[in-house]
């Protein structure tokens, strides 16, 4: 599935301000030029809620300051717009009738607009989501308040012009369409790409609403509208059309007539192409139909100046479906001028940028439904239509593929077919039931050969397509005859986990062809056995690779998985029937009270960790971090610095300090635990000494020679920020060319309490965020959840200068894998009802999984070995060992998870604290929470809001709010004296 789009522009506001007349013109740029930077602010404000629906999640975002505010400036945008646009209307009809202007009249209407233009877009947008409920509200309330106000004036003048008999007449009908149209011109301009969905039932009701008001207003009775609507509506819509067509056109062709002036100054300016594509209209403006001369030639100098900053351009114009064609011309001028443009191609295809959405989705359709970037940039270069929108305005990207087919251009002869091939690849569904097609793969494969890297892409493609067809053990035993064209490579190869990977599958095909030619079972078994390890081991490798070959890797290793199992359980089995009987009785075990039954030989290894961080294979499920925070580093030579938040105990120590594999190479990783570093600190520059002692202490263990921080260097906080900083480019400098020097800060909370101590100074703020700012140095933080609210306040030096993780709850999956797999080798079997009990009661918290496992197992061991040796029991992890592990003693006595989120995150906080208790009672729904606490609706709702934001409560499709780890039900029920 896509990600949600990254923001690259300049930084957001936290919250609009409506007494600063410079956000009123940011919201008008937003909404006419760029509604992705509106969504992206709604988004920033709460990504959770962003995608909830229904009037109780609306009132949620209407509790956040960044919704509120918005809607607070809505009208006054309103007003600002609609005078604009309809008041030289009003004023040009009237002089054409010879009278003055109804001022009055015309000031109804815009007031009206407002109001009825803001309810339309939250109400009938409310149940697609917030986000659209709260744009489309903006939205439409400035596009409502312009209609009416225009209404007032042309269609007076026009659509009312008639006297009698304006009910039967269709001639008027289009009359009428034609003058709201003009106005809805607006709605149309300002809707495209802020919501989805409104549609034409949204612009009749707009248009109807006008009429409704209009009327009375010139003395047409009401049932002659109604009348109108209801027997000539064919009229209607043909001028509501007619009329909306010519609104946009009127509209959106002033906006064109100095925007293509502006690009053609853009061909003759001297400065670097980057800076001209980053200031031209068709990036600035997302929702330009016309083509602009030019674009497509300037995107193919920048990817041959700066090709990640060209790459960044392209995606960007992907978002437009009218300017995508500047796209595939752009990248067919830039591959045809280059040498080796495999490699370009390969070069961008594993880019997080094309893994994202093409804009940013607004309800849980567009989340299903709409196709990554990598899908539109791969059409482009293949000259093959792809639906940006997965579906629901097919005929809309339909038509604006056909309107700019006459500008694409021809596509690149050689990287069209192999794009076309890939682009099929991305749908993984389809070709795990139908296979790849074999005539796209044929006309990639001739296509591509002549070029550079041409004949590994060619023959690692039908590998692939054959390796993944491959359905049997003894087409698997004969795959690796084909595989010696392999080590005749070029290396380094163009794809090399790719090739890796090929090879990764030679060697199982290998091992499969021993099982084949051996005759001792032994041999046979081993066979079997290390060919399904490496398989396992093999699907973990193939998901790390972000190409579309992965389709086929995937499809290949799945297959082959079943195969080889299927083979091993057979000859299991066959091993099983030729035992003896009591030996296969003694294998085969039993139940709890079987006569057959064997004891281990000695206790248990209990390999759960509950205080130090831990490692690998006990760290589980923390992949989609580790590789988001590889990706961020991964995406500019100038690796960004990272935020990691979420509660205590969550295994963000771990990640700290497993982070080595996935930094860039050639760096030098230094951990510190700031609340050891800040404890006996008595200044800013105790704490810097610190740090430069882990900094040269990190830097011997590499070989590489930094001087002792000398004492008098740190004498008081300027010094040593200015010493500080020099060791660190000393670190720098030692380090291999495009080596960064990372800093991995754990508990950042302590360097809080030592600011609120007055132990440190508030300087070391500002100075943190200024050594992320230095080259090649970066920050990885790791704390609280007040950490990444630092980082989205506007007030706070951690401004937008950081990409915030959230380190949450394990997975199901990985969860299951740390209870019942903690290390390879661990013999200690689960009963299945005792894996998802533990699973349930802990919501997959992997501090309350490893204490839960540990006491498991020193209670397995305990009855095993010291109480009553001779009793027969199973040597097995029973639901009665979780009931007598699990009692009120174990709650009670784990202190440090649940004291911890107590004190951290509700101890002090009123209305927290008591909708915390009030849900330790069970399930229940605001109101009914409101009820019980005695506390009003909307403090519930907040203090329930803040819990979901603390990953602590959370509400279901029914509207009811409980816990997330039903364990914390126990301990508070237990803390309150209730038992």
């Amino acid at each position: 599935m896509p990600t949600f789009p990254s923001y690259d522009g300049p930084p957001l506001p936290e919250v609009l301000n409506p007494l600063n007349p410079r956000h009123y013109w940011m919201l008008a740029d937003w909404i006419f030029f760029k509604p992705s930077r509106l969504r992206q602010y709604l988004h920033h404000a709460d990504p959770e809620l962003y995608f909830q629906s229904g009037w109780r999640a609306l009132l949620s975002a209407l509790l956040l300051p960044a919704c509120r505010s918005l809607l607070w400036m809505v009208p006054i945008l309103v007003l600002i717009i609609s005078a604009l646009f309809s008041a030289p209307a009003s004023w040009a009809v009237s002089a054409a009738q010879g009278t003055e202007a109804n001022w009055g009249r015309w000031a109804v209407g815009v007031a009206v607009g407002a109001a009825f233009g803001v309810a339309l877009g939250m109400t009938l947008r409310v149940a697609g989501g917030v986000a659209v409920g709260v744009a489309g509200g903006a939205a439409f309330g400035v596009a409502g308040g312009a209609a009416f106000g225009a209404a007032f004036g042309v269609a007076s003048g026009v659509a009312f012009g008639v006297a009698d008999g304006v009910a039967h007449d269709a001639a008027s009908g289009v009359a009428f369409g034609v003058a709201v149209g003009v106005a809805l011109g607006v709605a149309v301009d300002v809707a495209y790409g802020v919501t989805s969905g409104a549609g034409v039932v949204l612009l009749f009701g707009v248009a109807f609403g006008i009429a409704l008001v209009v009327a009375p207003a010139i003395g047409v009775p009401r049932s002659a509208v109604l009348d109108m609507v209801f027997n000539d509506l064919g009229g209607v819509l043909g001028g509501v059309a007619s009329g909306v067509a010519y609104g946009v056109g009127l509209v959106r062709g002033v906006f064109y007539a100095f925007q293509v002036c502006w690009a053609l100054g853009h061909l003759i300016r001297l400065d670097c192409p980057s800076r001209r594509l980053a200031s031209h209209p068709g990036l600035r403006d997302e929702l330009a139909v016309l083509p602009f001369p030019g674009l497509a030639r300037l995107l193919a100098e920048v990817l041959a100046e700066d090709f990640p900053a060209g790459l960044r351009a392209a995606r960007g114009l992907l978002r437009d479906p009218f300017q995508r064609w500047a796209v595939g011309r752009g990248f067919a001028r830039f591959l045809a001028a280059g040498s080796d443009p495999l490699t370009a191609v390969y070069r961008a295809l594993p880019d997080p940028l094309l893994d994202e959405y093409p804009v940013e989705p607004l309800d849980e359709q567009d989340v299903r439904l709409w196709p990554p970037v990598l899908a539109l940039w791969l059409g482009e270069l293949g000259g093959v239509f792809v639906d940006g929108s997965g579906g629901p305005f097919r005929s809309f990207e339909r038509l604006a593929w056909v309107v700019t087919c006459y500008v694409r251009g021809r596509h690149h002869q050689q990287v069209a077919p192999l794009a076309r091939f890939l682009l099929r690849l991305l749908d993984e569904e389809q070709v795990a039931n139908a296979g790849p097609e074999l005539k796209l793969l044929e006309e990639a494969a001739t296509a591509v050969r002549g070029l550079p890297h041409g004949e590994e892409v060619a023959l690692s493609l039908a590998a692939l397509a054959r390796l993944a067809g491959l359905t049997d053990l003894e087409g698997i035993a004969r795959a690796w005859r084909g595989m010696g064209w392999l080590e005749r490579l070029p290396k380094p190869p163009l794809r090399p986990q790719v090739v890796e990977a090929l090879r990764g599958l030679g060697d199982v095909a290998a091992e499969v062809a021993r099982y084949h030619h051996a005759t001792s079972p032994a041999t046979q078994a081993g066979a079997l056995n290390r060919a399904v390890g490496m398989l396992n081991e093999l699907e973990g490798y193939v998901e790390d690779i972000h190409l579309p070959e992965r389709t086929l890797l995937r499809l290949a290793v799945r297959r082959w998985q079943s195969v080889v199992a299927g083979a091993a359980g057979r000859m299991g089995e066959r091993a099983l029937r030729e035992m003896a009987p009591d030996a296969r009785r003694a294998l085969a075990g039993g139940a709890r009270r079987a006569d057959l039954w064997s004891r281990p030989a000695e206790p248990f290894p209990n390999p759960y960790k509950t205080g130090d961080p831990v490692a690998p294979p006990m760290l589980v499920g923390r992949g989609d971090v580790f590789h988001r925070i590889q990706g961020v580093w991964g995406s500019k030579a100038n690796p960004d610095s990272v935020i990691l938040y979420g509660h205590r105990r969550m295994g963000k120590s771990s990640i700290l300090r497993n982070l080595e594999p996935y930094a860039p190479p050639g760096s030098l990783l230094v951990y510190a635990d700031l609340k050891g570093e800040s404890a006996f600190a008595e200044g800013t520059h105790h704490l810097l000494r610190a740090l430069a002692d882990a900094v040269v202490w990190y830097a011997e263990k590499r070989g590489l020679a930094l001087p002792q921080p000398d004492p008098a260097d740190y004498a008081t906080p300027a010094e040593a920020t200015l010493f500080f900083r020099r060791l660190l480019r000393r670190a720098l400098a030692a380090l291999p060319e495009g080596g960064s020097l990372i800093l991995a800060l754990d508990e950042f909370e302590a360097v809080d309490e030592g600011v609120r101590d007055n132990k440190i100074g508030t300087e070391i703020y500002d100075y943190l965020r200024s050594l992320s700012q230095e080259p090649h140095v970066v920050l990885v933080f790791a704390g609280l959840h007040t950490l990444d609210e630092m980082s989205r306040d506007y007030c706070q030096a951690f401004f937008g200068s950081y990409v915030n993780i959230p380190v949450s709850y394990l997975s199901r999956k990985a969860a299951e894998q740390l209870i019942a797999r903690p290390t390879p080798d661990f013999p200690l079997d689960y009963h299945a009802r005792v894996v998802a009990r533990v699973i349930h009661e802990t919501h997959g918290q992997p501090l309350l999984v490893q204490r839960i496992c540990q006491e498991l197992v020193n209670h397995v061991n305990h009855e095993l070995f010291d109480l009553e040796p001779e009793k027969d029991r199973e040597a097995r992890v029973l639901p009665e060992d979780l009931e007598a592990v699990l009692g009120d003693d174990f709650v009670r006595g784990e202190t440090r998870y649940f004291d911890g989120i107590w004190s951290d995150q509700v101890a002090g906080r009123g209305a927290v604290e008591t909708a915390l208790r009030a849900l330790a009672a069970g399930p229940a729904t605001a109101e009914a929470l409101a009820r019980g606490t005695g506390l009003p609706l909307p403090e519930v709702i907040e203090a329930l809001t803040y819990l979901k934001t603390r990953d602590l409560a959370d509400v279901d499709a029914e509207g009811r709010w409980d816990l997330i780890v039903p364990l914390m039900r126990r301990w508070l029920r237990l803390r309150s004296g209730r038992g």
